[in-house]
């Protein structure tokens, strides 16, 4: 269908349960001075396009910029199982989702307003009936005759936006549940209730790992409910009949047709009446929300629970694929997590003192590491409790774990390089007579990336090292780009391993969109002779956030194609130490030696409370 055709008649659509609710009120009368797959009637619904990445994301779902391929996501083939099996699109989601574009037909609200009005009238016995006794009954209106469209849908669920003179309107409140996701998507998948699922020669299958596409239908039965609100002043001349006028017509003010419900009730100080009406969830690729602020608002997150430091010389911080779990690292060896998307901070181990001290957790948050110089601790608890399964290092320790935790690259400077298929439990070195080997045992610096599921992995120290084998074997690129001994600090890559950002110290910043093949120095005039310490990127790739030292930060929304300064002056000549953004680059957070910890969460900067 075109996508602003609305639906009528029966359609397939996956079944949805919840619903929003708001209500609106009056200036009031008052007295002259003195199934898993069913088919639904779409017809009355209201139906709206939402942005798929939105849902998508709440399965921990990232794909890349065609929206088709998936780059990251807690999938188990085996079972072809999600791990989550529900999601919750609470009103923060909603209003954000939703703009005028996205409504594709009121439904039956097209009639709200109008049949609110009749109410009115039959209540004051319109024409010859008790109205004259009230300054404003015979001029009653809403919004200019009674219209109900679009934009009076947009201006209700975002009440602090409305302009229609005369009423008020509440605050969006519940929230929107998709429950026993597995099963319908494989069996949609199976059947392809949407033609949407059809294999080309771009995507030739399909599974539960793709999640929601474009095209598919999500029907929430009670999917609406507003309530509007007539206070009435009270008299005392004569009998108030309105009550008695609406009784004569309750069962046409009070009814069920299909999922379509209707209630008035009505006393001599008030009308009210309220309608339940269903949902329609077209999903598309547009996203609504606006990520062209990427990176410029911040705040101060540290917000310690307890601490024996007065001050914390914060050194690394890691945070999960939503932002809801954080870990972050001083320099006196005491970890800090929080479970609440930086809201508050708690100590919960000490690996000891060291500059060398880093930490990385997983796509959940599930499971994290922590090296200092000599030793690595792993956790499988979200950072509750820690254990001590390498004691071998001998310099300074880079580390980086894949998203799904199960592969782990430790780089231990002036000793060689080690790996884990397991977690963290245990650890092999890399061929003591490999280049990468050598290089390691030689430099004192160095940084270390993975894919989403350890696959492709790089290296940096005094040569660019990339494996696409899981760090089986090694290949030293730098060669084949014409670099030679460059200082590398640090590099991150995106969960596909496809896009990747170097950092030189003190030099340039150089980039790659082919897995770490090729790389490109940026020609552009921010990046000369700034002193680099971190850079990260979210899951696609498309955003990217660099911090140097004493300086300023650096984001970009295109892959690392174009480039600015942060414009918050909080953010400003500080000295920074690490920078995590989460895959859905909605939230970051950059670590101060000796200062703070900063977070930026865009859209409306308010973590999301059913994530």
């Amino acid at each position: 269908m075109n996508s602003n055709t609305p639906y009528l008649g029966y359609f397939y659509a996956f079944d949805g349960s919840g619903g929003f609710n708001v209500q609106q009120s009056f200036d009031p009368i008052i007295l002259k001075s003195s199934s898993l797959m069913s088919q639904y009637d779409m017809t009355n619904v209201v139906q709206v396009k939402f942005s798929v990445r939105t849902i998508n994301r709440k399965l921990g779902i990232i794909k890349d910029a065609s929206n088709i391929h998936v780059v990251e996501a807690p999938y188990n083939p085996q079972n072809n199982r999600l791990a989550k099996d529900s999601v919750n699109i609470c009103t923060c989601d909603f209003i954000d989702g939703i703009n005028l574009s996205s409504v594709i037909s009121v439904g039956f609200l097209q009639n709200l307003y109008t049949d609110f009005k009749n109410t009115v009238n039959s209540y004051f016995g319109d024409p010859n009936g008790f109205a004259i006794l009230f300054a404003n009954s015979e001029t009653f209106d809403i919004n200019n005759g009674g219209i109900f469209d679009a934009n009076a849908f947009v201006q209700v669920i975002n009440s602090s936006q409305f302009q229609m003179t005369g009423s008020y309107v509440s605050d969006l409140s519940g929230q929107v549940s998709v429950n026993y996701i597995n099963d319908t998507l494989h069996y949609t998948v199976s059947n392809n209730f949407f033609q949407n699922r059809n294999y080309t020669t771009e995507k030739h299958y399909y599974s539960n790992e793709d999640g929601y596409i474009a095209g598919d239908l999500i029907f929430i039965p009670k999917g609406f409910t507003i309530t509007l609100s007539l206070d009435i002043q009270e008299e005392t001349i004569i009998t108030n009949t309105g009550p008695a006028n609406l009784a004569a017509i309750d069962s046409s003010l009070n009814y069920t047709r299909g999922y379509i419900q209707r209630s008035t009730t009505y006393t001599t100080t008030n009308i009210r009446q309220t309608t339940i009406v269903p949902i329609l969830l077209i999903l598309t690729d547009t996203m609504v929300q606006n990520y062209s602020n990427y990176g410029n608002s911040w705040t101060v997150s540290t917000n310690i629970v307890s601490s024996s430091n007065t001050v914390d010389n914060w050194i690394a911080i890691s945070i999960s694929n939503t932002g809801k779990y954080q870990t972050a690292i001083t320099d006196n060896g005491d970890i800090y997590v929080s479970e609440d998307y930086g809201a508050s901070r708690t100590r919960v181990f000490d690996i000891g003192s060291y500059q060398s001290n880093s930490i990385s957790i997983s796509f959940t948050g599930q499971y994290q590491t922590a090296s200092n110089g000599h030793n690595i601790f792993v956790s499988s608890d979200y950072g509750s409790t820690w254990n001590q399964t390498f004691s071998n290092g001998t310099s300074n320790i880079f580390l980086s774990i894949s998203l799904t935790g199960q592969y782990q690259t430790v780089l231990s400077t002036g000793d060689t390089v080690y790996l884990s298929r397991d977690y963290g439990n245990t650890w092999t070195s890399v061929n003591q007579t490999s280049d990468l080997f050598y290089s390691i045992e030689a430099f004192p610096q160095a940084g270390v990336a993975l894919s989403y599921n350890g696959l492709y992995q790089t290296i940096v120290s005094e040569y660019i090292y990339i494996s696409n084998n899981y760090g089986t074997t090694w290949t030293n690129v730098s060669i084949t780009n014409g670099l030679t001994e460059n200082n590398w600090i640090h590099v991150d890559i995106s969960s596909d391993g496809k896009y990747q950002t170097a950092l030189e110290i003190g030099g340039n910043v150089w980039i790659s969109k082919n897995y770490g093949v090729t790389w490109t120095m940026i020609q552009d005039s921010l990046f000369i002779g700034q002193n680099w310490v971190s850079v990260s990127m979210s899951a696609t790739g498309q955003y990217q956030t660099i911090v140097e030292d004493n300086g300023e930060i650096y984001c970009s929304n295109d892959y690392a194609s174009s480039w600015y300064i942060v414009s918050d002056p909080l953010m400003r000549n500080k000295d920074f130490r690490s920078v995590s953004v989460s895959s859905d680059a909605l939230y970051q957070c950059i670590c101060e030696y000796g200062g703070e910890i900063y977070m930026s969460h865009l859209i409306n900067n308010e973590p999301c409370a059913c994530d």
